[in-house]
């Protein structure tokens, strides 16, 4: 079996149970919370916000630190000190006692992330070009698959062995997925090999003097070799504001068409629907933009999702949301892997860990974002106004995208023509 195909596997198999362990957590965290001595429900709601926003704040900020180490040292071992680390963490999970130690925790595992960006990045070098699109596209039906079935499975365990145990359960599923990526996957390019040493006095002043440079000159590198790769961060941060304007919300959706019995069940499965299309449509949009071109299609999505997302601010049957949530998430599978794609096309391999890491950081600011829109615009406004509010802003950012269009093939040809 070809390596790149091998490592395709093996990561697939290694973010499913990445992010499957990431997302079992997230639907009790608010009950973990009152556990650990808030029991008041607003108190409750403002420490889980808390909580929950400052993991997407710490990857923002140590992504593009943690891009340029995976350059210069390969990906694989990134991957492999991302998944220590977050196991560790999430297993002192299980063991603290009060929230505001839940919260330090949760930053360390911000600081910690890093597997999923590294290996989306591992599989854009490894891969041959032609393939590119649906390999990305297949590597993210792993991740769609964890955040599909991570939150069913948290939700059994902690009603069979309880919220605490879960953490364990959590930090094995991680500890797998750095297993496999330890001995499943294979770098082909030459890295410079990782030694720990004891560090001078001189050494250490120099080494947080470039800590403090390393964003500016990271970035500086980046936009030097193709000022276009801000567009797709900026796509990026648009795409994830999007998504987690909705997310929040859709439970408080569900329960406002007066459904009597199983209101979490039903979101659940509105949950499901999506991200069951995007699992289906990915490899498949991939695929096409390897052939036709990875900006088409991702104009064609954003277009698509826009229209869609207009008559799910009207609806009053919880089915019909949860069919045209389906159809939602076919046009996302076709998103982020033309992103992916795209960045791979742009930039050199020496500075791709850097660029995908600058990406991630893009997305988590998204996350953090769109939360907090969703849940203002909705307080303020009105549900239906978040669905209006989304679907405009996807319709700016295809207007965006075709005001840019010749600008950024221009500069996708310019990189193959250099190959």
């Amino acid at each position: 079996m070809e390596t790149w195909k091998r490592n395709l596997y093996m990561l697939w198999v290694g973010n499913f149970f990445c992010t499957a362990g990431f997302s079992m957590i997230v639907p009790f965290l608010p009950l973990y919370v009152q556990e650990l001595g808030i029991h008041d429900e607003k108190q409750a709601a403002l420490w889980s916000a808390m909580i929950f926003g400052i993991n997407h704040v710490m990857v923002a900020l140590v992504a593009p630190f943690w891009g340029k180490i995976s350059d210069k040292y390969g990906k694989k071992l990134t991957m492999i000190r991302s998944g220590i680390g977050l196991t560790i963490v999430i297993v002192c999970m299980g063991l603290i006692h009060t929230p505001v130690q839940l919260l330090l925790l949760r930053a360390v595992f911000g600081i910690m992330a890093g597997f999923s960006t590294s290996s989306v990045a591992l599989i854009a070098i490894e891969t041959p070009k032609n393939e590119v699109g649906r390999a990305l596209g297949t590597l993210q039906t792993g991740q769609v698959t964890g955040q599909l079935l991570g939150p069913l499975l948290g939700g059994l365990m902690a009603v069979w062995v309880g919220m605490r145990n879960s953490f364990f359960l959590t930090g094995l599923f991680i500890l797998i997925a750095t297993l496999l990526a330890l001995f499943g996957v294979k770098e082909t390019r030459s890295y410079e090999k990782f030694r720990f040493s004891r560090l001078s006095l001189q050494m250490k002043i120099n080494l947080k003097r470039e800590k403090k440079q390393a964003n500016k000159i990271i970035l500086f590198e980046i936009v030097k070799q193709s000022p276009v790769v801000l567009i797709m961060f900026l796509s990026t941060f648009l795409i994830s504001t999007s998504f987690q304007s909705i997310s929040p919300i859709i439970s408080l959706y569900v329960k406002s068409m007066h459904i009597q019995h199983h209101v979490e069940l039903i979101a659940g499965c509105i949950f499901a629907s999506s991200a069951l299309g995007t699992v289906l449509s990915a490899p498949y949009f991939g695929k096409l933009g390897d052939r036709y071109g990875h900006l088409t299609i991702l104009l064609g999505c954003l277009l698509l999702i826009s229209l869609l997302y207009i008559p799910q601010a009207n609806i009053s049957n919880p089915w019909l949301l949860m069919l045209i949530r389906f159809f939602t998430g076919l046009c996302v599978g076709g998103l982020i892997p033309s992103i992916s794609s795209m960045l791979r096309q742009l930039m050199p391999s020496n500075i791709q860990g850097s660029v995908f890491a600058y990406n991630a950081s893009s997305n988590s600011l998204g996350n953090v974002s769109g939360a907090l829109f969703g849940g203002v615009v909705a307080s303020n406004f009105g549900i239906p106004i978040v669905f209006y509010s989304i679907a405009s802003l996807y319709v700016i950012h295809f207007l965006f995208l075709i005001l840019q269009y010749r600008r950024i093939e221009k500069a996708l040809t310019k990189t193959q023509n250099d190959v």
